[in-house]
């Protein structure tokens, strides 16, 4: 029997020993990188029962007896293996005779169950947690290690919920093995970051999508910018584009035609719902303004032609050049490092505080240039323009980056804001002027509104390898800056991929939550095991799930840092569905 209500002996079925501590070590090559991970492994050994073994494929945690200055704990591992053995079995190879290896597999058959040479083997990762049973079941971090033969026992399903799950959380999905609602800080998942990683079909739009809806319920101050390349987020989220919300596109869309054939839907959704009844919906999204964001504007002066008239100065060797070369050095310390602008942002699109500050930069170096100088006639028809505020024709009125920007840290913006850019080059270009302006404004005005960035198709974004011509260096430089600083702005992020071993390291280590399914290629799983410590033969068992099942593992979400979670995720298609039938 149990010697605790808190440990699952299955009907005095489960009977399982320690049997040795070991060390694993794998290595993964992928296009001359190398990689080797290194964790602690735990060999167990149970009483053999068909009951226990069908129980034991499912995710399950075993706590191991140890005594520490007299008092009995219970270092709890997770098991991630198991294998049926049978003590015939190391005797039976292919140099036998097959007239007797079949009789070696005909006893072994029979055997099972039966028989004290039976028993099945555990693989058990640590989760440097210890429980204690009196006066209360308690777990706290510690380094006890258990030693060789001692006794092991399931974690009930009570055990685990008051281990792992957190009183007024979150739903984000149900425990696998234990069909456990699992509840998380959505607080903390948001401002810690996080990172869904995944193979294609595995349901990395649809999780994000569910817990996108979930994170916007929960948090009144909440808006959000996703940054769709594939055209499925307003799918997606269909059901939430309303008046409180926002698709925008750099795209020529022209009819609503077009941007129903561009918008991706899912076959499981047409399944649930028809086609033409989705199409109708999207149809309605269009007719109430896809908004155009504008790279490029039309008309009006921008920094890069005031950045060339000074530049032109300089290079030219005429008089003037030394104050001109002083004010673009000025220029770019203060209105693109300090303000987020952009080379492309034009006056029109600058608050009156940066254009005052533009005519201050000018009429400086204008005091060093001779009257008669080109560039001191150019300046001077600027700092007018500047000062009378006839800032010239500026053309359609269009959305920036720089004015979204702007609208999401002053609260004035939609909280549901859908960026669908097919074309990768101006998604870089868009994430990196809106998230460096953005980061400028939330230390300008204050951070009382959060804001969560996220990116699909992350690697476009931050690949490990990147070009000023492609502006992978920029958006790279963005997202770093928003990872490594956003935290104390309010400004949080989300990112998306099936390429992990073609992110940005740098920018993957400040991710704090994270959830994995199907990485079929072994070189991904490593790259996730290093950056997060995480023991590889957890990620290894993530190879077999199955669509909307991932293993989630986060150091601030969850209830305790960094335990490996198997759950399956609710299906974000049914909100879309019901909100169209």
């Amino acid at each position: 029997m149990s010697v605790s209500p808190y440990f699952d002996d299955m009907d005095g079925e489960f009977e399982a020993r320690l049997k040795r501590n070991t060390v694993t070590t794998r290595s993964s090559k992928s296009d001359g990188r190398e990689l080797t991970v290194s964790n602690p492994l735990a060999i167990l050994e149970a009483r053999f029962s068909y009951k226990v073994l069908d129980r034991l494929y499912f995710p399950a945690f075993v706590a191991i007896e140890r005594t520490v200055e007299g008092t009995t704990r219970y270092p709890i591992y997770e098991v991630v293996g198991v294998t049926p053995t049978h003590y015939q079995l190391s005797g039976v190879d292919s140099s036998m005779p097959t007239l007797l290896r079949r009789e070696y597999l005909d006893t072994i058959k029979e055997s099972w169950g039966k028989s004290q040479e039976t028993w099945i083997d555990l693989a058990a990762i640590p989760t440097s947690y210890v429980a204690t049973l009196s006066p209360k079941l308690e777990f706290a971090r510690a380094p006890h290690a258990p030693l060789p033969g001692s006794e092991a026992y399931l974690l009930s399903k009570d055990a685990v919920e008051k281990f792992l799950c957190e009183a007024g959380g979150e739903l984000v999905g149900t425990m696998a093995g234990f069909d456990l609602p699992f509840t998380i800080s959505m607080d903390n998942l948001i401002r810690y970051h996080s990172g869904f990683f995944a193979f294609t079909g595995s349901g990395k739009s649809n999780l994000t999508s569910a817990l996108v809806r979930r994170a916007l319920a929960r948090d009144p101050s909440l808006s959000v910018v996703v940054f769709d390349i594939a055209g499925e987020y307003s799918v997606n989220l269909l059901d939430l584009l309303g008046a409180s919300s926002r698709v925008y596109t750099t795209e020529m869309i022209d009819s609503e035609e077009e941007f129903v054939s561009s918008q991706a839907i899912p076959e499981s959704l047409e399944e649930a719902v028809s086609r033409k009844a989705i199409e109708a919906s999207l149809a309605k999204v269009f007719s109430r303004g896809v908004e155009r964001i504008s790279l490029v504007e039309a008309g009006g002066i921008d920094l890069a032609w005031i950045q060339t008239l000074l530049q032109g100065t300089v290079e030219s060797g005429r008089a003037g050049g030394t104050a001109a070369k002083v004010g673009l050095t000025t220029l770019t310390l203060t209105l693109y490092e300090k303000r987020g602008y952009r080379q492309s942002t034009r006056l029109t699109d600058m608050d009156d505080e940066s254009r005052a500050e533009l005519s201050t930069i000018l009429k400086d170096i204008n005091s060093k240039v001779n009257e008669r100088s080109g560039l001191r006639s150019d300046l001077d028809t600027i700092i007018q323009m500047l000062e009378s505020k006839d800032l010239g024709p500026s053309g359609p009125v269009r959305l920036s980056p720089e004015k979204l920007a702007e609208q999401l840290a002053r609260g004035t913006a939609p909280r549901l804001n859908i960026l669908y850019m097919p074309e990768p080059v101006q998604a870089r270009m868009t994430a990196d002027r809106l998230i460096r302006r953005l980061l400028y404004l939330k230390k300008k005005v204050g951070n009382k509104q959060r804001v969560l960035v996220v990116l699909d198709e992350a690697q476009e974004y931050i690949p490990d390898e990147h070009t000023d011509r492609e502006y992978t260096t920029q958006s790279n430089r963005a997202v770093e800056q928003l990872l490594r600083q956003g935290r104390k702005y309010r400004l949080h992020c989300w990112m998306a991929t099936q390429r992990v071993a073609r992110l940005n390291v740098n920018a993957l280590q400040q991710l704090h939550s994270y959830f994995v399914s199907t990485l079929p290629r072994m070189y991904d799983r490593m790259v996730i095991a290093d950056a997060f410590a995480l023991p590889y033969e957890v990620l290894e068992r993530s190879a077999d799930l199955g669509t909307g099942e991932w293993l989630f593992v986060s150091f601030k979400a969850t209830k305790q840092r960094n335990v490996p979670v198997f759950l399956k995720t609710e299906n974000n298609e049914k909100f879309v569905a019901e909100s169209i039938k």
